[in-house]
């Protein structure tokens, strides 16, 4: 009598075997065991919950299309995954840095993330202010300044999640996030300071 799996138990190659052989029960054990590791990796790097959530049901659409892909003696199952996830949300936020372009930044302020982060670089704009003004500023600033400040601002990203997603050094980031920021306050701190004076 042949015995019956035990899903929970299996360690994560055979799992993988078995996803290779079309086994959907093998599957649904390590999106249990997965899922929201990979979604909180998501969720960091997107601040978006429904993005997150989209990007963790790629992840293992892919995960079930490229199971024979893996091979066990090139590192951990874990290791495959969460790089699929990580690529899956990289290729995500650049559709969105694509989105921001092509609208050339006319963008809706309340969709910034909404946790205080110590490393936003751009947390003395206030979101109330007017969408029209800000978008105005950042079209002052130079194109590899603007990526930054987009993708720190709207994106949520840290100086370390820019660098890799731009391919770009930590400190040519960082440069340019200064110099932005010193622009965009030169722009923008005498029309907030006018606002204030006229009640607006």
């Amino acid at each position: 009598m042949v015995r019956a799996m035990n899903y929970e138990e299996a360690d994560d190659k055979i799992l993988m075997e078995c996803i290779s052989n079309g086994d959907k029960n093998a599957l649904e054990s390590l999106y249990s065991r997965y899922s929201r590791p990979v979604y909180s990796l998501s969720i960091h790097m997107l601040r978006d919950p429904t993005a997150a959530e989209e990007v963790t049901q790629d992840t293992f659409f892919n995960v079930w299309r490229r199971a024979g892909s893996y091979k066990p003696n090139r590192g951990k199952v874990t290791s495959w995954l969460f790089s699929i996830a990580h690529n899956r949300t990289i290729d995500e936020l650049r559709k969105r840095r694509r989105e921001y372009n092509r609208v050339q930044y006319d963008v809706d302020l309340t969709n910034r993330p909404t946790e205080s982060r110590s490393d936003d670089p751009t947390e003395y704009v206030s979101v109330q202010f007017e969408g029209t003004r800000l978008k105005s500023a950042l079209m002052t600033l130079r194109p590899e300044q603007r990526d930054v400040v987009v993708l720190a601002y709207f994106g949520g990203l840290t100086h370390s999640e820019i660098s890799r997603e731009l391919d770009q050094p930590l400190g040519t980031v960082k440069t340019r996030m200064r110099l932005a920021m010193k622009k965009l306050r030169e722009v923008l701190e005498p029309q907030i300071r006018e606002s204030a004076e006229h009640g607006l």
